[in-house]
């Protein structure tokens, strides 16, 4: 037989097909852990431009000559595109092919960072393909945990989340630091082109690698008008507060947020109009779906708030280099990787709801184990406990999300899955600016304070009842 069992014929897909891979590779019998790599790499890749470009801000006002408030927007546009367009994108790759978007996604990244690199001298021009730069990584984003939801077998898929989870992590704590090693050696306008060599590869790899779609939802007609109000939506929410973090509670700030509320309330009486909508609640009625997405959205902004304070913290109240601070934030994606090759076991011993309790009381612990330390060496070991257990707790809520939705639903799940993590990204950084603005003049224990309550949070919100 040529394809797996659990993965079916590929499926009739409407205008131009997939490429299949070489038989060689389809016949593998480890054919699904290549599937991974490709997307764990895509992932790395994916989150990797917007740490160097965001770590290259002063370069870029130096260079510009325009002020923070305005380069800002080179890391701005880019996050409010793919937070805006992640669900719009998995609903067409559920139509239309996972394998397909995936794909189309690494050339319009490659696209966005040929444009850039050219049209660096104008500034509006350099916003607009880095605009086109974010259409791509949101069709990667979009699909990545669909993709090893539907490329690996269901003992596997635990493991392969997981390390996918951890890839995605590396690729985001790894973006400021390469930026930072690279920005004092290449031009300027190189450090558009730093992540396409990457990208290229990624959209090879995953040519060769991926399955072609088993399933496609059925076509339907693009709900414009919800996708529109979507968009608004978390734009003006998520820009908002990636605005508050760079430049406070302002005018502009606030008024982006009042849109942003107003477009998330029209989107309600919207999508009960639409024939075909673009969000639909109905989707994440499965046991515990609901309560998986809260989960990852708490631990995203508690492991966010921290990647903002723990540079600081290291900085202003252990007294070491910018180095040092840097470097200690890699603590929380190492612990990722510590636990990335066991949650598939631990998976298959406990049950996701006692694995999500365990690990977000681990992760409070751990958050509480950094902010009280008075040295540095006992603060590294919380925070590498935090990633181990954020490790666990994302893996298994990202599983209790794939397998809880309907099949033809999976590309709408995984970009909703990406989009809990972008609203948790955005809200942790500006929730940890703040605090470091307000009360950080000396000790950052306020700005991990907060992190703490968050955490608090999460563990009481993974022990609340869960309705049958």
């Amino acid at each position: 037989m040529d394809y797996p069992d659990y993965l079916g014929a590929p499926a009739q897909l409407p205008g131009r097909g997939e490429s299949a891979r070489p038989a060689v590779i389809r016949n593998w019998r480890h054919a699904e852990w290549l599937a991974v790599a490709a997307v764990c790499f895509g992932a790395i890749t994916s989150a990797l431009d917007s740490g160097v470009i965001t770590v290259s801000y002063p370069r870029f006002v130096h260079v510009m000559h325009r002020p923070l408030s305005q380069v800002s927007w080179l890391g701005l546009a880019p996050l409010i595109t793919v937070v805006a367009t992640l669900i719009l994108f998995g609903k067409r790759a559920d139509a239309v092919g996972r394998k397909r978007v995936y794909i189309d996604g690494f050339a319009m990244f490659v696209l966005g960072a040929l444009g850039c690199f050219l049209c660096a001298t104008s500034f509006y021009a350099l916003v607009a393909f880095r605009v086109v730069e974010a259409l791509g990584v949101a069709m990667v984003q979009a699909n990545s945990v669909a993709l090893i939801a539907a490329s690996v077998h269901n003992h596997n898929r635990t493991t392969a989340l997981g390390i996918q989870a951890t890839a995605q992590a590396i690729g985001l704590a790894s973006g400021p630091f390469l930026g930072g090693l690279l920005g004092g050696v290449i031009p300027w306008r190189g450090l558009f082109l730093i992540s396409a060599p990457l990208a290229l590869v990624a959209g090879v790899m995953s040519a060769l690698f991926l399955p072609r779609s088993r399933t496609v939802a059925p076509a339907e007609r693009l709900d414009l008008a919800g996708s529109l109000a979507l968009a608004v939506a978390a734009a003006g929410l998520i820009g908002g507060f990636t605005m508050a973090a760079k430049n406070g509670w302002r005018g502009p700030t606030l008024g982006l947020v009042a849109l942003g509320i107003v477009a998330a309330i029209a989107l309600v009486p919207i999508e009960r109009r639409a024939r075909a909508p673009i969000f639909m609640p109905s989707v994440f009625i499965g046991p515990g779906v609901r309560r998986a997405l809260g989960n990852l959205i708490v631990t995203y902004i508690t492991f966010f708030a921290l990647l903002v304070a723990v540079p600081f913290l290291v900085e202003r109240d252990f007294h070491r280099s910018t180095a040092v601070g840097g470097a200690a934030t890699m603590a929380i994606p190492m612990g990722l990787a510590l636990m990335a090759p066991f949650i598939g076991v631990i998976r298959r011993t406990l049950s996701a709801r006692v694995i999500v309790i365990a690990a977000n009381w681990s992760i409070l612990a751990g958050v509480l184990l950094a902010t009280l330390s008075a040295t540095l060496v006992p603060a590294i070991a919380g925070l590498v406990l935090v990633g181990v257990a954020i490790g666990a707790s994302n893996t298994a809520n990202n599983v209790t999300v794939m397998e809880g939705v309907d099949i033809f639903s999976r590309g709408v799940a995984s970009g909703t899955v990406n989009l809990v993590r972008a609203a948790g990204s955005a809200l942790g950084v500006a929730m940890s600016s703040t605090v470091i603005v307000a009360f950080g003049h000396h000790s950052i224990r306020p700005a991990m304070s907060a992190a703490v309550i968050v955490a608090i949070l999460g563990a009481t919100l993974a022990m609340w009842p869960q309705r049958p």
